[in-house]
């Protein structure tokens, strides 16, 4: 048993991106002042606790939103249970590698929802993020950062084509599926030709203005949350327009890797550099991003693991065969 338990931990697909995060965090501990920034951390004010727990649930109401209003365009309806359990499920895992698909991996799990289906409003909404992060990023700008604005504005149009891309291809190429030589390749192929199909319907003008809206909506509570947190952490002189600069373009490059890397060193990292072209020193910028990081988890922890914990008698108790379904909901 342990030996099996230590072969999967040094898989390199595992192992390298903790590695990974490690090192970005201790590098950015080396930038700044630990010590001085676990003290302010400690000494948060109760009311900016409370404060973020209420941003950090404005956040998850509003995304919510978006993934059922995503799920019921592409035609796959799920009960209540089932679909609180697979959201609540991604957004613990969300600063994981590829943690953002394993909502798709329990909807698939528990009421036999084809993945590809599901996973087109994932990455839809993960496209939605990345326009209203980029599209912020262009209008801000960072003082002393003159290209960011260039590459912020080349990056949309980068994913605008990919997305037009995607769709077309997805149109043209299911008569080839039949070529492919192996079980396994028809089968990503299919996955993938699915996931297309549900971009293609999420890609009306009406679906982006609202999922574009919506991720807007509830990125600017995750700001708020990180600039109330800045500023209980004495760091009166942060604008909001700073804050937000600062965090979102940390996730800006977490998301243009579409969660292939972990958030964790990251985002700190990325958002030291951030807060110091803003004239804010290494300290100060990484009591900002770790103090955040702190009381952002305990805050989605917080909210979402009752909801695993009341809905987890959805998952089967043993596997199931994969759905045939195409994606529509299995009456209870």
């Amino acid at each position: 048993m342990l030996k099996a338990v230590a072969h999967a931990l040094l898989k390199p697909t595992l192992i390298l991106p903790i590695l990974l995060a490690v090192a970005l965090l201790a590098f950015a501990f080396s930038l700044g002042d630990v010590h001085l920034v676990l003290t302010r951390v400690v000494r948060l004010p109760a009311r900016v606790l409370w404060l973020s727990l209420a941003a950090a649930a404005g956040y998850l109401v509003c995304k919510a939103a978006q993934l059922k209003l995503m799920l019921n365009q592409i035609d796959v309806r799920i009960p209540p249970r089932p679909f609180w359990l697979a959201f609540a499920v991604g957004e613990l895992t969300v600063t994981l590698p590829l943690g953002l698909f394993s909502q798709n991996w329990v909807l698939s799990a528990s009421r036999r929802v084809h993945i590809g289906r599901s996973a087109s409003a994932t990455v839809m909404m993960l496209l939605a993020e990345i326009a209203a992060v980029y599209l912020f990023l262009a209008v801000v700008g960072i003082p002393g950062w003159p290209d960011l604005r260039w590459i912020a504005v080349a990056m949309l149009a980068l994913f605008a084509l990919l997305l037009a891309g995607g769709v077309v291809f997805g149109e043209r190429a299911h008569p080839h599926l039949a070529r492919l030589s192996r079980a396994w390749m028809r089968r990503g192929a299919h996955t993938g030709l699915e996931m297309l199909r549900g971009l293609r319907k999420l890609s009306t003008p009406l679906m982006l203005a609202i999922s574009i809206v919506l991720a807007a909506v509830y990125l600017g509570a995750l700001t708020l949350a990180f600039w109330l947190v800045g500023r209980g952490m004495d760091a009166h002189q942060l604008g909001y327009l700073t804050a937000a600069t600062i965090y979102l373009f940390s996730l800006a490059m977490i998301l243009v890797g579409a969660g292939l890397f972990s958030q964790i060193g990251t985002v700190e990292l990325l958002g030291m550099l951030a807060a110091h072209a803003w004239g804010i020193d290494y300290t100060n910028g990484l009591a900002l991003m770790l103090g955040f990081r702190i009381v952002w988890t305990a805050a989605i922890w917080l909210l979402c693991l009752p909801i695993v914990g009341l809905m987890w008698r959805e998952m089967p108790k043993s596997r199931q065969p994969a759905s045939s379904d195409d994606g529509q909901k299995i009456p209870d």
